[in-house]
């Protein structure tokens, strides 16, 4: 018997995991897109979905092509509205970017419903950011929570020179750097320079560190060296160089 093309195993394997998980798959529709920066775009989706408790941290997977899914983080969600939004970073390397580059108003595409733990720390006062383009959306869902609760939060993001101003437009204000060679450097270089006083209520917050996964252990490995325990750090890395996903 002739072995079957990957590209058709691909999709029958697509068109099987759809059946078999149909209750936490759906069709969303494009309500609008704004390009933030050359390389941000937030989209806002409508669907119908069953009464969904999500949590902040969750990922939601999206159909990019006939044999792939990409993950992607809400940075809102509203069940009893069928509404939710995503910031996505458009680093034009690979289809599932060439696809959310392409999508406007009325597109339709298929999505998984939001899956994973809730990153979200309800019981400490003080939270601090730290990541790059790929983490903005979490970090608007997080800060949101975070207003919500009455909390406080900082944050360093080292970010491209196109999307530096990007934080501030979709309401995250934190301290921005440029990237370096180095991973990290100027971002621990900032925290170096944080004022004691500030520094003192911060120490015992919880923090999130996310996106390139070199950075983030040479950030935590900064923290690690100012006394920040291992169980108030939490690391979630979504790239890593030279790599597609990891």
């Amino acid at each position: 018997m002739p072995s079957v093309p990957k590209f058709i195993g691909d999709f029958m394997e697509l068109a099987f995991i759809e059946k078999t998980f149909s209750s936490k798959i759906c069709k969303a529709t494009v309500v609008s897109t704004k390009m933030t920066s050359r390389s941000i775009k937030t989209i806002m989706f409508k669907s119908v979905f069953p009464q969904v408790n999500f949590k902040i941290g969750q990922a939601i997977i999206i159909r990019i092509d006939d044999t792939k899914y990409r993950n992607y983080t809400p940075s809102k969600w509203n069940s009893e509205l069928g509404t939710f939004e995503v910031v996505f970073h458009i680093h034009n390397n690979g289809p599932g970017s060439k696809f959310i580059e392409n999508l406007k108003p009325n597109d339709q595409l298929t999505v998984g419903l939001p899956r994973g733990f809730n990153i979200y720390n309800q019981k400490a006062k003080y939270h601090f950011f730290f990541g790059d383009e790929t983490c903005l959306s979490v970090f608007k869902s997080l800060k949101d929570e975070i207003n919500k609760d009455d909390n406080n939060y900082l944050g360093i993001l080292e970010l491209d020179e196109t999307a530096m101003k990007v934080p501030n437009e979709i309401g995250v204000v934190v301290d921005i750097v440029a990237k370096s060679p180095n991973k990290a450097e100027f971002a621990i270089e900032a925290l170096h320079k944080m004022e004691t006083k500030c520094w003192d209520l911060w120490k015992d917050g919880y923090f999130y560190l996310m996106g390139n996964a070199k950075s983030i252990q040479n950030f935590r490995k900064a923290l690690k060296e100012k006394g920040i325990q291992s169980r108030n750090i939490y690391t979630k890395p979504y790239w890593a160089d030279g790599k597609i996903g990891i």
